[in-house]
């Protein structure tokens, strides 16, 4: 019984978890908002106590990977992620920022564009797009900062998702991923459960498995590209993708037992994310004010 209601709690949160993936009543702005800083509510999930952003900030410079997860296009979650890629190294040397937003394909150009951009000269953003081959997907007015930030900075920018054939390749051919935690049948049952609603539950049972298929493949592409990152490493992702209940952090403690990984999600105020799925849930308005 107690299992049962367990899975519903669960599956309630991952579907607002993924709802604080995708819709938005707003588009995000490109000016630098402290307000998500200067009153922030931050809740360690461990003791449900409140914490200030520089008491965040001073746990996160000791932990050496951390995974931020986000609202795509929340500019609150935006502004906190370049807050964070900003304060972190005054604290301590950063080993790497990973984002889910490039690909192993772009990882060149990303490597070559900063020894460029790092250095004397000066590109404007619609040449930096091009010269990295950014995927319009990702909005440049949301990402644009973070890359260019990361780009002059002296730690490595990487790509953490996987390239588009290698998810075509995948959903003709879905790949078999070995696991205890990140594979578990109820795991996999929650993926499957959130993809579908996501869609208007109108995905029949093959597409649905070809698309969990797909989804743990790019956790578990994220999770070996945090552990072969240089320490200390932060990888913005999605808060699908950043879950300790089913996404990158099952697939580290999978493929790497001994190895530490602190998630913070930001979540929307009103949502009903729980603290099951990060160490800290830092609670933001669902979308900036003009």
């Amino acid at each position: 019984m107690f299992y049962s209601i367990s899975k519903k709690i669960f599956f309630i949160s991952v579907l607002a978890l993924l709802s604080a993936c995708h819709s938005s009543k707003k588009s995000p702005s490109q000016t630098m908002d402290l307000s998500a800083i200067n009153s922030a509510k931050i809740i360690d999930t461990q003791t449900g106590k409140l914490i200030s952003a520089d008491m965040l900030l001073a746990e996160l410079a000791t932990k050496p990977r951390v995974i931020i997860g986000e609202k795509h296009d929340n500019a609150y979650h935006h502004d906190i992620e370049y807050w964070l890629m900003t304060e972190l190294p005054k604290k301590r040397p950063q080993g790497a920022i990973l984002l889910e937003m490039l690909t192993p394909s772009q990882q060149v150009l990303v490597d070559n564009t900063k020894k460029r951009y790092s250095g004397s000269e000066y590109l404007r953003d619609e040449r930096l797009m091009q010269t990295l081959q950014w995927n319009a997907g990702w909005p440049w007015k949301w990402y644009g900062n973070l890359v260019k930030e990361a780009l002059s900075a002296d730690y490595s920018l990487l790509a953490a998702n996987i390239d588009r054939n290698e998810i075509t390749q995948a959903y003709q051919h879905p790949p078999i991923i070995e696991g205890e935690k990140s594979t578990a049948p109820f795991v996999r049952q929650l993926i499957l459960e959130t993809i579908r609603v996501a869609h208007g539950n109108e995905l029949d049972k093959e597409q649905g498995e070809k698309m969990t298929a797909i989804q743990q493949l790019r956790d578990r592409a994220m999770a070996q590209h945090l552990l072969a990152a240089p320490q200390p490493a932060l990888l913005i992702a999605g808060s699908f993708h950043a879950s300790k209940v089913m996404g990158v952090p099952l697939h580290i403690s999978d493929l790497a037992p001994n190895q530490s990984v602190t998630v913070v999600i930001m979540a929307e105020e009103g949502s009903d994310i729980t603290g099951a799925h990060a160490d800290y849930l830092w609670i933001t308005p669902a979308t900036l004010s003009h």
